[in-house]
């Protein structure tokens, strides 16, 4: 009889419990992959008392765009959230929450304002860049290319014409001529032989095995103590004077091609060790 009565409490109490502990609920529909300015948010729900909603929206940057309280009368409802209403000004992932008794419920929506974007959230959360961030990283790159371009053609900008750049050479129209280097008169230009005109080091331990080796020294008319600059200078000096260019004879070219042999040994402290060696010997 005892366990009769409680039971019977038990079922009177929950008869009488207030309507709104089982009846409120509120939820946001969100169900669209993108949204526009076209379309609406639903909110919807049952309510049992008298409750304010507090909606608030907020967009990429962290700015609050909507934030209002919107009371509803007991029963169904449903409320529509008009985007077009509101100044959303970028694409992508806006929050929307909804606070009412204590409770609080959030979901999230994509918008596109107009251009193409990427409605897909990426994985470490940061949000799309918007148009103008694209048009200043857009422009920064093509201001970094152009100032690279400019910088690797500034030879072209800055050298002087010289006597060779104006005359009307045999050279110029030999494709050989780039072992003399065209460029002979100025003193700015390097007039060593490059590529495969140089001698290789097969070709210069070869030369050393030759009985009738040249004097390098004297053909560059150096003395046998005398510096890298020295020597340099010097080898300058001679590829002015006998390159074929300048120099109208039969034997010019044959001179010029000495020249570069003596310096591309004696401007190489390896070989110009190995030449003295040699010579010591004899």
């Amino acid at each position: 009889m005892k366990y009769k009565v409680v039971v019977c409490f038990l079922i009177i109490f929950v008869l009488f419990l207030p309507i709104d502990v089982f009846a409120n609920s509120v939820n946001i529909s969100v169900d669209l992959p993108i949204y526009t300015d076209a379309d609406v948010i639903a909110i919807h729900g049952n309510i049992s008392t008298e409750t304010i909603l507090q909606i608030t929206i907020i967009d990429p940057d962290e700015i609050i765009i909507l934030n209002e309280n919107l009371t509803i009368i007991p029963g169904d409802f449903t409320y529509n959230i008009t985007l077009e209403n509101y100044d959303l000004k970028r694409s992508g992932h806006y929050d929307i929450s909804i606070v009412y008794d204590e409770i609080k419920i959030t979901d999230q929506f994509f918008y596109d304002s107009g251009h193409n974007v990427n409605p897909m959230k990426v994985s470490d959360g940061t949000n799309n860049l918007s148009e103008s961030d694209q048009i200043t990283i857009f422009a920064v790159a093509a201001i970094i290319i152009i100032g690279v371009l400019i910088f690797l053609a500034r030879g072209s900008f800055t050298r002087k014409k010289t006597e060779y750049d104006a005359g009307e050479w045999e050279s110029k129209k030999n494709r050989d001529y780039e072992k003399y280097h065209s460029e002979w008169m100025s003193d700015e230009v390097n007039f060593e032989r490059a590529g495969k005109d140089k001698l290789s080091d097969e070709e210069f331990r070869e030369s050393l095995l030759n009985e009738n080796i040249p004097d390098y020294y004297a053909i560059l008319q150096i003395s046998k103590n005398a510096s890298q600059n020295e020597i340099k200078k010097q080898f300058r000096l001679l590829a002015k004077k006998w390159h074929p260019d300048k120099k109208q004879s039969n034997d010019a070219e044959e001179k010029m091609a000495q020249i570069n042999m003596a310096y591309e040994v004696l401007s190489d402290h390896k070989r110009k060790k190995m030449y003295d060696q040699h010579f010591a010997k004899k």
